[in-house]
């Protein structure tokens, strides 16, 4: 980087193996690695440095109320009531767990940034900055279409929004407007690159004379994929489907032993790398609206129909979809049955719906965000030395 001699540190932080914040986060550092190759930067997963009673407690809670109380988790989700409510007992559960992120961390890695793709992490390195008075430059790459009151911090240096509506909302939050960038949701590359659809089909036994639905559960295999599969079968459309079930291997048997009892072709996949490749093969997605997934799949220009959205991130992730007309949401059979005959006989108006994914599709935005990045750290680098 010209002009400033000090080796580049960065440090990225998520959360879990298989999140969506973690797939942000590899692609951000992907697009470092190759943007500055003498850059050093680390990945690391915040739950791996916090209590674990806390960190037990935080999964337990929140696998309890989207599936027990989804109202509730809605309700906490963007409540200010609740938000307020909780502003002593949040900032004590921060300050007791950020003291060996910080030690083990923060102290011998020294970076001069730090990207949290998950807002606990971003509430830990803001009290962390604080109390140990550290100058790196904190950015908050939110990883869904939405956002919630516990992203806002006072020692976040930069936002990287997902689109262009959202900037009015943080400007209302008092939050500085300098701090502000549209770049999309970070996702990898590969779902921005042209592939040969033939050959694909050919690596993963599809015909190509047959509607082709992909039907994704997330990556633990989450929503009611059977039901689903149950309901395509008892169609008569000229369709074949692959199924992603995730890390969910008991789920994965149960179709595997109802594959041979299916009218049409299902190939039966667990946890992928290749969500790229199906994506570009398939006419359809159907699928939770996960902020990564979702997009993903506007990169990719497929049609995407929306089912079991959960409670909070999803559930607003839908509602903007929906009031862009950017998805379908499938509440019942007649919905999946209307949908795929609209894209079947050409009635669905493909060209108009890719004019409208332009708002949301963003395939170099971890590209974007890593400019960005090492374009801040220069101009701090640049203020400290005059």
């Amino acid at each position: 980087m010209k002009g400033y001699s000090e080796k580049i540190r960065i440090l990225l932080l998520h959360n879990g193996v298989l999140s969506g914040h973690r797939q942000a986060s590899k692609a951000i550092r992907k697009a470092l690695n190759e943007l500055c190759p003498e850059a050093e930067v680390k990945e690391r997963n915040i739950f791996r440095y916090g209590h674990p009673c806390w960190r037990c407690l935080l999964d337990s809670l929140y696998q309890a109320l989207i599936k027990l109380t989804p109202w509730f988790w809605d309700f906490i989700w963007d409540s200010k009531e609740i938000y307020y409510l909780t502003y002593i007992l949040r900032n004590f559960l921060y300050r007791l767990n950020y003291l060996r992120l910080y030690k083990e961390v923060i102290v011998p890695f020294n970076p001069q940034a730090v990207i949290c793709t998950f807002n606990i992490p971003c509430a830990l390195c803001s009290v962390i900055k604080k109390r140990k008075r550290v100058n790196y430059l904190l950015a908050a790459v939110p990883t869904d279409f939405c956002l919630h009151p516990y992203w806002f911090y006072k020692n976040v240096d930069v936002y990287f929004l997902p689109h262009k509506s959202l900037r009015k909302e943080l400007v209302r939050k008092k939050i500085n407007p300098d701090k502000i960038q549209i770049t999309g949701i970070p996702i990898s590359l590969d779902f921005s690159r042209s592939r040969d659809a033939r050959k694909l089909k050919d690596k993963w036994g599809v015909r190509e004379d047959l509607f082709t639905i992909l039907l994704i559960g997330g990556g633990q295999g989450m929503g009611s994929l059977k039901k689903i599969v149950l309901t395509l079968n008892s169609l008569q459309l000229p369709i074949q489907l692959l199924v992603v079930t995730g890390t969910n291997r008991r789920l994965k048997r149960k179709f595997q032993k109802m594959q041979h009892k299916l009218r049409f072709p299902l190939k039966i996949l667990g946890y992928t790398r290749h969500i790229s490749e199906l994506m570009e093969i398939s006419d359809l997605l159907i699928s939770k609206p996960g902020g990564l997934t979702v997009a993903e799949a506007l990169v990719k220009k497929l049609p995407l129909g929306i089912v079991n959205s959960l409670a909070g991130q999803e559930r607003r992730n839908r509602e903007l979809l929906l009031k862009k007309r950017i998805a379908f949401e499938l509440k019942s059979k007649e919905d999946i049955i209307g949908l795929i005959h609209k894209i079947l006989n050409g009635s669905f108006d493909l060209k108009s719906w890719r004019e409208r994914v332009k708002e949301l599709a963003r395939p170099e935005a971890a590209q974007d965000i890593a400019q960005k990045i090492i374009h801040l750290i220069e101009k701090r680098a640049n203020v400290l030395q005059s």
